[in-house]
């Protein structure tokens, strides 16, 4: 299990173990467990991660619940779980992409960076986001009910470009973290369920 904190830390300082992480959950969050027991400290793992100002390996820290045994990793809100791209790097592509219709306008403007965003990758996460419209729209109805008036879009690359102007226009990462917070998933995990 995976729980994203806010952190105003670069990737850099977690880079070199210096990233201030949280306090170890006072209760375990797996699901048949819940048990009001302070989680202990469980060592590091690394991780890659390729965002605007960084490229390289990050310490991430883990905690184990001493009752049933399970993990929980504690990633930085500029990480989207399970994916090497930052949610900055992410949002401000798809929404390059979108703003100027042309994938593959966006797609040169992150070739020849040490981060090489293809449009592939481009392609891949926009199409990401269309497949979870309904997921992405449960959570925001959640967030604020001023996000209901994009459910009112019928196409999906207009919902798309609207959506991604507003987390881009925001704080992506802090996005990042309360999505995650309220719906227990990342806005770019592949969702089968429509809400």
């Amino acid at each position: 299990m995976q729980i994203l904190f806010y952190t105003k830390d670069s990737p850099q300082s977690f880079a070199e173990g210096l990233g201030t992480f949280p306090d170890a959950p006072k209760k375990c969050p797996h699901k048949n467990c819940h048990i009001p027991v302070k989680m202990r400290k469980h060592g590091f793992y690394k991780r890659y991660i390729i965002n605007d100002s960084f490229t390289g390996v990050i310490r991430i820290r883990r905690y184990i619940c001493p009752m049933c045994g399970r993990t929980v990793s504690m990633l930085p809100s500029f990480c989207l779980p399970y994916m090497q791209y930052g949610v900055t790097v992410v949002i401000f592509a798809l929404w390059a992409a979108m703003e100027c219709n042309s994938v593959k306008y966006a797609g040169t403007r992150w070739s020849g960076r040490p981060q090489t965003l293809t449009r592939r990758h481009i392609y891949h996460y926009r199409n990401r986001i269309i497949r979870n419209r309904g997921h992405i729209q449960f959570g925001l109805n959640i967030i604020s009910p001023g996000f209901i008036e994009l459910k009112q879009i019928t196409g999906d690359l207009d919902w798309t470009r609207e959506f991604l102007k507003v987390v881009n226009d925001t704080n992506p990462p802090q996005f990042n973290v309360k999505y995650h917070s309220l719906t227990g998933t990342s806005f770019m995990s592949l969702h089968n369920t429509v809400a």
